[in-house]
């Protein structure tokens, strides 16, 4: 028993906690005896920490000094639109870091970063299992939304060993589900539906004895039961104002009372019709008493559901399966007893959703399942994907792919760069996630630098770049130059505390890198700026692609032919030719397409010297 792994789900809105041993799992329980145990944190007198109940209960006196689905907010940028959404829904403050752009909760005069927050709700898991299980853990698995991306569960990682936990491995929530379900019988594929607190996910996974296979995954890590809530109290608080003319969003302590009253109301219409809300002196001596029906609710939540759906249609299209192919639906975390949720996902995929497992805590027990088996050996194999895309800024702002999502885990890709400019002595590699064409415009997660290139002409020196991702889904970046085989580690830290270079949210293209031909390339069009169409067309030429580029601006058009990386026509108002190609080159910015594999039939077209119009700028 002393040496059984804790498996715990960090819930938005609960945390479940539970060990496996001899095959039986057993569930932790706060000191009411309740298995969930709510995430949220309470500062009270003397800065004394408060947690689970003790904190819901204390923070409807105090709802400035009360922090709750802090799970959003972990591993986020302050500028991210989801944190500057959340500052207006949460009567906590959201603040920036004076150190860094990573967000901080100020609860009364002190501030928390999000993962300390969390270790707090885990600190108080440990004492639960001291005093239930009669040892101290110290060792975890701790599960988290399958759409995280990598600062997102690094900063899980860092919370656990803030609560000094040794975390086994990070478990996405849907094949944390799945371990709970029956393995016994024929291969068959099940979709795992996870409607939590304050995250979906969609797992298409395909169980096959003890071999778990995840197929495909897609998700929203700011989608759940706390949405459904805000829009509650989004029409509770319209209908206030109309019958006092008093805005409750300007009184914490009423809007945290309206925030309680509207998921108690939540979870009575799972089983009604109507429910009556009563609120005695909500502001002053102003109640708030009405109706609220079922059909209202379920009209103003029907979007909510249905994005949900929508994301579970990309899954289905990612795995390349239809709905006649899956054998069973499961649906996880309790926002999926709502009606009208079970309704619309049952409807999409043509079948009853699974009832043999306990939504509020199977995530938990599968935590506590793979804990188990990575203990005692043997067991399932699991086989998860990632999520997001990794990859590097090449080029001309552009993002190359190394690892595309939805790829099996644990992998590892390499490729080789090459440099794009002569004389260049820096190697500058940006490490990002995202699924966006343009660079700028995904998660950076960190960079690496090789700096001691021989400074041959472009195109000469070889950098291999290599991915690892582990079973974890943790990223492991390395970079080596063949020349000189000076080789650099990436250190991964949150993304908000990157020093790397960035003007005007556009990545530094002076040390950047084009792909060495012979692996596929991402798609090469969007907006350009300053000397960034000369690195495209830097980027054509190493590639010796043959296609034709359509430039444009909010003036001038024009249009490059190219044929084995060489310009054979160019075309720029009334230029043509050699003269064409320098008017285009001194556009600052705009916007291009290239059209891959174009040819022309032209007799008119020209050879044009590539070297010669395309300097190093």
């Amino acid at each position: 028993m002393e040496s059984a792994v804790l498996g715990i789900d960090l819930g938005t809105t609960n945390c479940v906690a539970a060990v496996s041993v001899n095959e039986k799992t057993i569930l932790l329980t706060d000191k009411q005896g309740q298995e969930l145990f709510p995430s949220t944190v309470t500062l009270g007198e003397n800065d004394t920490v408060w947690t689970g109940r003790e904190a819901v209960a204390l923070g409807a006196a105090v709802p400035g000094k009360t922090a709750y689905a802090v799970k959003r907010l972990i591993g986020r940028n302050y500028g991210d639109p989801v944190v500057q959404k959340a500052r207006s829904m949460y009567p906590y403050e959201i603040i920036q870091g004076e150190k860094s752009d990573g967000v901080r909760i100020k609860l009364g005069s002190q501030s928390f970063a999000p993962e300390e927050i969390s270790a707090m709700l885990l600190r108080d898991i440990k004492k639960m299992a001291v005093e239930q299980l009669g040892f101290t853990p110290t060792d975890a698995v701790v599960t988290v939304p399958a759409y995280f991306n990598h600062s997102q569960r690094e900063a899980t990682l860092q919370a656990a060993k803030l609560a000094d936990f040794n975390v086994l491995r990070l478990l996405n929530e849907p094949t944390a589900a799945a371990l709970r379900l029956d393995s016994v019988g024929e291969e068959r594929v099940v979709a795992v539906y996870d409607f939590g607190g304050g995250t979906f996910d969609i797992s298409l996974i395909r169980i096959q004895g003890t071999v778990y296979e995840v197929l495909a995954t897609d998700g929203d890590t700011f989608l759940g039961g706390d949405d459904i809530d805000g829009l509650i109290c989004d029409e509770l608080s319209r209908i206030f104002e109309q019958d006092t003319g008093i805005k409750l969003r300007n009184f914490p302590l009423s809007w945290h009372r309206l925030r309680d009253v509207a998921e108690k109301t939540k979870m009575e219409l799972s089983h009604a019709d109507q429910c009556a809300v009563f609120l005695p002196r909500l502001v002053g001596d102003e109640s708030l008493a009405t109706d609220f029906s079922l059909a209202r609710l379920e009209e103003i939540t029907r979007p909510l559901i249905e994005r949900s759906v929508r994301i579970c249609g990309r899954a289905l299209e990612e795995a390349g399966l239809h709905t006649t192919e899956l054998d069973q639906v499961v649906l996880v975390g309790g926002q999926s007893r709502m009606p009208l949720l079970r309704q619309l996902v049952e409807e999409f995929f043509g079948m009853a959703a699974a009832t043999e497992v306990n939504p509020d805590t199977v995530v938990a027990e599968g935590a506590a399942r793979e804990g188990a088996m990575l203990r005692g050996g043997g067991g399932a194999l699991l086989l998860d994907v990632t999520p997001i895309t990794l990859g590097i800024n090449i080029a001309g702002n552009r993002l190359y792919p190394l690892i595309p999502r939805n790829t099996k885990i644990p992998v590892r890709r390499e490729h080789v760069f090459t440099t794009q400019r002569d004389g260049q002595t820096q190697a500058r590699m940006t490490v990002l996630q995202g699924d966006h064409p343009q660079a700028s415009e995904n998660i950076r997660l960190g960079e690496i630098v090789l700096g001691n290139l021989r400074g041959d002409e472009r195109f000469q020196s070889k950098i291999q770049v290599a991915f690892e991702i582990d079973a974890s889904g943790m990223l492991h970046v390395k970079a080596m130059d063949e020349d000189s085989g000076e080789e650099k580690e990436i250190v991964i830290r949150n993304s908000f505390d990157s020093d790397q270079d960035i003007q005007d949210g556009v990545l530094e293209e002076q040390a950047s890198l084009e792909p060495v031909e012979g692996a596929a390339n991402p798609a090469i069009s969007g907006p350009f700026r300053e000397t960034e169409l000369v690195d495209v067309l830097c980027f054509l030429h190493a590639n010796r692609k043959s296609g034709r580029i359509m430039v444009h601006t909010s003036d001038q058009n024009g249009s490059l032919v190219m044929a084995d990386g060489e310009i054979t026509h160019a075309e720029c108002a009334d230029s043509s030719g050699t003269d064409a190609v320098q008017e285009l080159l001194r556009l600052n910015q705009g916007h291009f397409a290239f059209h891959e594999g174009f040819s022309t039939s032209d007799p008119a077209e020209i050879k044009l010297a590539f070297n010669s119009l395309i300097g190093a700028p």
